[in-house]
């Protein structure tokens, strides 16, 4: 394992990635304002798969230092984290813009996004492009949440996880592949299924493993060779993003490509924290990444009220005033309602007793 690699893994809090977050969700801002050739679908992957690697890397230490993974305590802390947000906007949104303004809701995706299963509704009955159309990303995530860590749990070890993870990423990648070249499914169902996009997530599962497991070390010492080879990275994620608006593209080599490169652009973020990647850990950087998840929620509903508004004005006021109203309703969001939830998460969500136990020789080198 890189020395460089080694250290940040061992981190209480990994670094860089807040700034991944931030790229991330900046990506799918710029690209609802209307900025050409950014593609918010890049940005909704790079979550993704940012999420499947951090939540395995959590279960992955729980496992090390408890000997088991609590489920009660995992969707505790996952409900505390995701939902107060969440339900917090919807009903602005709903409640709010809709019944008290009079506005017309669309109240089949509404009730879809209140349980989290907008991802299917778009998919089957095609996306009406409202304040909640985005929640199928977030459905995406909660069903993930969902389903992976009992299978995580049912697994056991590492080594079968390894292999349970390789061959569902590729049977997904054969599935969807099938129904783009054979079925003439709608593009749509493709885009926000989870049956099509949950290899995103279980490559950054993957990822967290082997690093976990300490083995390809040849791979993880070739992609952090030199500190420059960051940029490469991202620059075939930009050259990529390009074309995922075309839908062949996409579905058949860019959801397969992206995510891996993706993975990639992790481990050289992790390695490089300190050097060519330190940008993603200065502070207003970090504070990005932290409100993402309120960034997202809000980006749309705040930033086109401003783009009517300051219609007749150059497109660099436009952008501006857009992006701070953004940033003025996601630090509300962060601090009066995330805040005093991710508290008794901290509280509630913690394991009070340890067990000691042997654990396997597979569970922990990370050098």
């Amino acid at each position: 394992m890189p020395p460089d690699l080694a250290a940040a893994l061992k981190r209480t809090s990994l670094p860089s990635l807040h700034g991944l977050r931030a790229i991330a969700v900046f990506l799918v801002v710029f690209y609802h304002f209307g900025i050409p050739r950014v593609n918010g679908g890049l940005g909704v992957l790079i979550f993704f798969v940012i999420s499947g690697f951090l939540i395995t890397w959590l279960l992955l230490q729980e496992v090390e230092r408890w000997g088991n993974v609590s489920l009660k305590l995992f969707y505790l802390r996952r409900t505390l984290r995701i939902f107060p947000a969440f339900y917090a906007y919807w009903l602005l949104l709903v409640v709010g813009v809709g019944v008290i303004l009079g506005k017309r809701v669309l109240w089949p995706q509404a009730w879809a996004s209140f349980f989290y299963v907008n991802n299917y509704y778009q998919a089957l009955f095609g996306d009406p492009n409202t304040g909640l159309s985005h929640t199928w990303s977030l459905a995406v995530e909660e069903q993930f949440y969902l389903l992976w860590p009992p299978a995580f749990i049912l697994l056991a070890r590492d080594q079968r996880r390894t292999v349970a993870l390789e061959i569902v990423i590729l049977a997904v990648w054969i599935h969807r592949i099938y129904l783009s070249l054979f079925t003439g499914v709608d593009q749509g169902y493709i885009y926000e299924a989870l049956d099509t996009r949950a290899d995103h997530l279980l490559i950054g599962c993957l990822l967290a493993v082997l690093l976990y497991r300490g083995v390809w070390t040849r791979l993880w010492s070739a992609l952090t060779a030199h500190s420059w080879s960051i940029w490469i990275t991202m620059g075939a994620l930009a050259v990529s993003s390009v074309t995922l608006s075309a839908p062949l593209y996409r579905d058949i080599a860019g959801f397969i490509i992206d995510p891996i490169l993706t993975a990639a652009l992790i481990v050289q973020a992790l390695a490089f924290a300190s050097s060519s990647a330190r940008w993603m850990n200065w502070e207003a950087v970090a504070f990005l990444g932290r409100i993402s998840y309120s960034i997202y929620l809000y980006q749309q509903i705040a930033m086109d009220p401003v783009k009517k508004l300051l219609a007749a004005y150059p497109f660099p006021v436009r952008l501006l005033a857009a992006i701070t109203c953004v940033l003025i309703a996601a630090s509300f969001s962060y601090y009066v309602i995330e805040q005093p939830f991710l508290k008794l998460k901290d509280r509630w969500g913690k394991r009070l007793k340890a067990k000691p136990i042997e654990l396997p020789a597979t569970t922990a080198p990370l050098s």
